[in-house]
């Protein structure tokens, strides 16, 4: 049997509700559910803490047998959810996630004006990475997602600038 993944538009009304996977319990067949979150750092009360905040907000990506598809439209009009469904491709951040549906914090430096990420999910993919804030320690990342491209929002810290020497000769 074939898995296919479906990303669903599911909108709730806080963060907490996308963890909350009891809506999709009525499917046997559902192998995965997927909301994926980042960690980034935030600095308050004078020290530094880690934080989670969502990828997509208002996406969740869900797997199973060919099968699902019709059961997953059936639930989505029974039950007037406002859920927006399709089939997509394996998610691409799932190659990013450490542990399930996270993130982790990614450390680097810039080395002549482009960024080199020594450490975390953003190692050796770079040339994913379209802005960088160093004030918000994060970076803006553009993954293919639903026949499409978007920009989504990950945690990176560069703690080094590095400007390379210029030769002279005499």
């Amino acid at each position: 049997m074939r898995q296919i993944w479906y990303l669903l538009k599911y909108q709730v009304s806080n963060k907490k509700d996308y963890l909350d996977k009891s809506p999709f319990m009525g499917f046997r067949d559902i192998e995965e559910i997927l909301c994926f979150q980042y960690q980034r750092m935030m600095r308050y009360g004078g020290t530094w803490h880690l934080e989670r905040r969502m990828v997509l907000p208002g996406y969740i990506f869900v797997s199973g047998p060919e099968a699902l598809t019709e059961q997953m439209w059936k639930w989505s009009k029974e039950g007037k959810r406002g859920v927006l469904m399709a089939p997509c491709e394996v998610p691409y951040l799932k190659a990013m996630c450490q542990n399930g549906s996270l993130i982790g914090m990614s450390r680097g430096i810039i080395k002549n004006g482009a960024a080199v990420v020594t450490i975390g999910p953003l190692k050796w993919r770079e040339r994913l990475i379209q802005r960088i804030d160093r004030h918000k320690r994060t970076a803006e990342i553009e993954i293919p997602l639903a026949g499409g491209r978007k920009r989504v929002t990950v945690g990176l810290e560069i703690y080094e600038k590095v400007k390379q020497e210029e030769k002279v000769t005499i």
